[in-house]
């Protein structure tokens, strides 16, 4: 039987909705096909260099959490790291399928968007109270992950004809990113326990939303449309 979901939840999700990346213009383009190669290498490179950079937010957490938050955050980062299976490993691997070279992960910190993405979410985690940063990290951005995977694994299949390794960035976080949002929310509903809490959640979640769609918006302009942000 489905578990109702609380008026809380439903706020969070509604608030990630409003610009939920799987609706972004590039990634109904990509859904479809016609999303061009340089595009597609583009957005691995760009993972790239968030990603790498992004692993203190875990820890910066976990300085102010109550212990069954560190868990979930130490569990999380663990899986993004570990030694079989490093997940900026896979996202390369994808971005090298399309084209990237050395060059493109070594020259730099990504476009201007990619930056101010990042070092946003570092500043939520450093200076926001644990739950707004838990709230930016796992809802606003990871619980996007399985409708924004799921809509474009099909085309990358199907009709971009990848190989199974080379998209398993896709697939993977289809999984592993419902686990982290999941866990996100289970532990918003346990911890905000003040409306105060419950709309700086919300607030904090509809942010992140709206800088993981303007992150797209770099990469569309400069990869696709070919405006230089650099």
């Amino acid at each position: 039987m489905t578990k109702m979901k609380s008026r809380f939840r439903q706020e969070l999700e509604a608030a990630v909705l409003e610009r939920h990346c799987a609706n972004h213009p590039m990634t109904e383009k990509w859904a479809r096909g016609e999303l061009g190669r340089n595009a597609l290498k583009g957005w691995g490179v760009e993972h790239y260099h968030w990603t790498n950079d992004f692993y203190p937010t875990n820890f910066y957490i976990c300085a102010n959490a109550p212990k069954d938050v560190i868990a979930v955050e130490l569990e999380n980062f663990q899986e993004e790291v570990a030694q079989d299976r490093p997940h900026t490993a896979i996202v390369m691997r994808f971005a090298r399928a399309n084209g990237a070279v050395d060059k493109d992960f070594e020259k730099g910190r990504g476009l201007p968007t990619t930056r101010a993405w990042r070092d946003w979410q570092l500043q939520v985690t450093r200076e926001q109270h644990w739950t707004a940063a838990v709230a930016a990290l796992r809802i606003g951005t990871e619980s996007q992950s399985p409708m924004l995977y799921g809509k474009v694994l099909p085309a990358l299949r199907e009709k971009y004809k990848f190989k199974e390794e080379e998209i398993e960035h896709f697939w993977l976080h289809v999984e592993a990113d419902t686990e982290h949002g999941d866990a996100g929310f289970e532990v918003l509903e346990r911890h905000c326990t003040t409306r105060e809490l419950k709309e700086q959640a919300v607030h904090f979640a509809r942010a992140s939303a709206r800088m993981r769609w303007f992150y797209f918006d770099g990469i569309y302009l400069h990869y696709e449309i070919g405006y230089s942000l650099t």
